[in-house]
């Protein structure tokens, strides 16, 4: 009996706990819920401002206007502001302000009327007034110039509708104009917020109406307190349950009072089980990886500190090649499986206590031996191992692994020391292609801090304009006269550094982007010391997979007011091979525009002729290595070149011949019809203003070296 009493007194207080902590439950949920709303609220806010920001950047509305007049801009508007701006889910009106008025909207039903634009621009006046107190006007020199335009953003009310209103400065010269986007917090928007965060009856309400106290609410207040509106709904009751079912079954069913004890105790049971292998597993993750069960990297280095300068030792740092092959072909549920398998046959491999297999990081693995076995054993043992898996296709894809090996203490006495050795090993490993092992040598660590030196020097060149644009002539050979530019980029006074070199590492740094619109903006801007000459300026591919090639291509040529047919664009094979949808984009747009496509150093690499008709190129570049060193004297050379001459006319192709040297050839090459030569013939690459000079030079002399009754050049009297 006092055990049923007890048990009884146990399952009252348990019901009443039970209770309290349905009621938490369901409190934290709608605390969690509210917190939700806000976040959501806070975010379509914050986008809002940004979407006007960003749309404002890519708008010149007062040049378009002043440009195609009242109409054919309000069509132009249309269809780069308008349409696109309403035809996402949320945005239901956009607008274009001045100081006296609204002068352009949209919506979604069209153009806007006048009680359209009326009502927006009474929701958006204050905004507007702040954007411009805030953030005043560029100069006009500037205004188009800025890539991010500031923007602001708030809740208003247009037709008692609650909103989100963003303004953003647009460019413009006279008058100040500004965007204005109109997200309306409507029954769509709300249904969907709704399905997003999983809220029951989730709704506006006006700011005179009274949300019930069942509901939960959060306030839509505009920045000067005006109070908007609610947004209401159910609040989740994950308590609910316990209080309908647990509860009464408790308290009715006396007879269950034991069982349910039973069936608590049980459950206390298996808690504390689970607690305990919890417990177990999170001792075993502060030192093991879960997904392979090989010690992770704290345990890793821990043992190497205690190793290193203790005792001689070998460390390999492994990464598996090309990784991304099987999460793309099979998924990453079969590169977790390749993974495993890679860490088995690590440990099948190196074997015994005095071997230590982990995975460090992703693809990476690590190998620690204590004691001295040939280092030069290790890198064959470990990159033997290479897992394949079949593809959906009936293919294979097959992964390898690379290794960088240091030992102590020949490398090093300390596990940074070890660790940073064998990364430096590690990379040029990788460098040297898949499979491949290198042992840590302190030339490797000099090459690494050149490197590092190197990198860092492209960074500060950037930062502080450390580079500078050369010019090399072209020459036209039916008149010998200078017939255009070539730009080339140089490192300023005093770097020795050539562009071979430090290119490519200013690409793996990422920061072609940068420099490549800062070369289009200098030859822009030079090519008006030549304006009759065309400038040409070579594309990275790297810059043609930029989404804003376009603008910036725009942005200089009316800023400099440079016609596009002053200026080409120099690209090579590699950006022909790239399927990619933006490079096509760019040279799409380039060649609308009126530019001309030029690929340059054609004959190396994997040129092929195919290339002259699958693409719309305008010129062709014939590498130096067809002219340099006599090699026009060569009868297989020399039928190469002219066949190469005699295609591309036929396709309406113009030919430059590069590596001119010699008058002689650029005479050879004048006689098979090719159009334009370039080389130290004509002058070496040259800064802007000695270029402008030679430039009048090779033109005074064209006369010297053109017989004035036949127009046939005299070569040999350069």
């Amino acid at each position: 009996m006092v055990a049923i009493v007890g048990i009884l007194g146990l399952t009252i207080g348990g019901s009443a706990a039970l209770f309290v902590t349905s009621q938490s439950m369901d409190r934290i949920a709608a605390a969690r819920q509210e917190q939700q709303v806000q976040n959501a609220l806070a975010r379509i806010v914050s986008s809002s401002s940004a979407q006007a920001s960003a749309i404002s950047a890519r708008l010149e509305p007062a040049r378009q206007i002043a440009d195609l007049g009242p109409d054919e801009a309000a069509t132009w508007l249309d269809n780069e502001l308008g349409r696109p701006t309403v035809a996402a889910d949320a945005t239901k009106a956009v607008a274009i302000m001045t100081p006296s008025g609204a002068i352009y909207g949209y919506t979604k039903a069209g153009r806007a009327e006048p009680e359209d634009l009326e009502e927006i621009q009474s929701a958006t006046n204050g905004l507007v007034a702040s954007l411009r107190d805030a953030s005043p006007s560029a100069p006009p020199a500037l205004a188009g110039t800025r890539k991010d335009a500031p923007a602001m953003a708030d809740l208003g009310s247009v037709r008692g509708v609650p909103a989100i209103v963003a303004a953003s400065r647009l460019p413009a010269s006279g008058e100040p104009l500004t965007l204005v986007t109109v997200t309306y917090l409507d029954e769509p928007l709300l249904n969907r917020w709704a399905s997003t965060l999983m809220l029951d009856g989730f709704a506006a309400i006006g700011p005179r109406a009274m949300p019930s106290p069942a509901m939960r609410s959060v306030a839509l207040t505009a920045s000067d307190g005006t109070a908007l509106g609610r947004m209401v709904w159910r609040p989740a009751r994950p308590g609910e349950a316990i209080r309908r079912y647990v509860i009464p079954a408790t308290l009715a069913i006396g007879a269950a009072v034991l069982i349910l004890f039973l069936m608590i105790a049980l459950r206390a049971n298996s808690l504390r089980e689970e607690a305990v292998n919890n417990s177990r597993r999170a001792r075993f993750l502060e030192s093991f990886d879960p997904g392979t069960g090989l010690a992770n990297r704290a345990t890793f280095i821990k043992q190497l500190e205690q190793i290193a300068g203790a005792q001689p030792c070998q460390l390999v740092l492994l990464d598996a090649d090309d990784f991304s092959a099987i999460n793309e072909a099979l998924g990453h549920r079969a590169g977790d499986d390749v993974i495993r398998e890679f860490g088995k046959a690590l440990l099948a491999e190196f074997q015994g206590s005095r071997c230590l297999v982990a995975r460090l990081d992703g693809d990476e693995f690590a190998v620690l031996i204590v004691g001295n076995p040939d280092v030069h054993d290790l890198g064959p043992r470990a990159t033997g191992i290479a897992i394949s898996r079949g593809t959906r296709d009936g293919g294979t894809v097959s992964v390898t692994i690379s290794a960088g090996i240091a030992a102590a203490p020949e490398h090093g006495h300390t596990a940074s020391e070890l660790m940073k050795h064998a990364d430096i090993a590690l990379g040029a490993a990788k460098s040297a292609g898949p499979a491949s092992h290198v042992v840590y040598d302190p030339a490797l660590g000099e090459a690494f801090k050149s490197r590092k030196g190197l990198e860092a020097r492209m960074k500060k060149a950037i930062e502080d304009e450390g580079f500078e644009l050369f010019y090399q002539p072209i020459i036209s050979l039916s008149t010998m006269k200078p017939a255009g530019v070539e730009a080339l980029l140089r490192l300023k006074r005093g770097a020795t550094d050539t562009p071979a070199v430090f290119v490519p590492v200013i690409e793996k740094l990422g920061l072609m982007p940068q420099l490549g619109a800062w070369i289009i903006q200098q030859a822009f801007k030079d090519s008006r010391r030549w304006p009759k000459l065309k400038t040409s300026i070579n594309l990275s591919p790297l810059q043609l997979e930029n989404t804003a090639l376009l603008d910036q291509v725009d942005f200089n040529r009316a800023r400099f007011n440079v016609e596009p047919v002053s200026i080409g664009f120099e690209i090579t094979e590699g950006v022909l091979l790239n399927k990619s949808a933006t490079v096509h984009a760019n040279l799409q747009g380039l060649r609308e525009r009126g530019y001309i496509l030029a690929l340059d150093d054609f004959g190396t690499g994997y040129s092929s002729l195919s290339y002259l008709s699958e693409f719309e190129i305008q010129r062709l570049k014939l590498d130096q290595s067809f002219i340099r060193g006599g090699r026009l004297q060569e009868n297989r050379s020399a039928t190469l070149v002219h066949g190469v001459i005699d295609i591309c006319h036929k396709l309406n192709i113009d030919v430059v011949a590069e590596g001119i040297e010699d008058i002689a050839e650029a005479s050879t090459l004048r006689q098979w019809g090719c159009d334009f030569a370039q080389g130290y013939q004509f002058g070496k690459p040259a800064p802007a203003r000695v270029t402008a000079q030679n430039l009048v030079t090779l033109q005074n002399n064209a006369h010297e070296i053109v017989d004035y009754r036949t127009g046939e050049p005299l070569f040999g009297t350069l």
